[in-house]
């Protein structure tokens, strides 16, 4: 990711922070993974590249299951504080 950081390419970034949220939740980090995700969508919106279509169908999933299992105040905290992130601040948190 800091490769991408380095080149300036922030739609692999967006990207890249979607895989360590998947990771995340799959390592049952909730939380993370709902902070990550939401900072992989706020840099989404802010260079307006959205998600490939392929990515779509993975991302709805996984973001429903996460959703469906976490306290509703707790994913909603974590998803604010993952879109406040600044890019670096997400690729830092990204790669803690």
């Amino acid at each position: 990711m800091q490769e991408w950081q380095k080149i300036g390419h922030r739609a692999a970034i967006a990207h890249q922070l979607e895989c360590f949220a998947f990771i995340a939740k799959a390592q049952e980090e909730d939380e993370r993974a709902a902070r990550l995700f939401g900072a992989a969508e706020a840099l989404r919106e802010n260079i307006n590249i959205p998600m490939m279509p392929t990515e779509r169908p993975e991302y709805d999933r996984e973001g429903s299951d996460l959703r469906a299992n976490m306290d509703e105040a707790a994913f909603a905290k974590a998803w604010a504080e993952g879109r406040a992130l600044t890019m670096d601040q997400a690729i830092a948190y990204a790669l803690e």
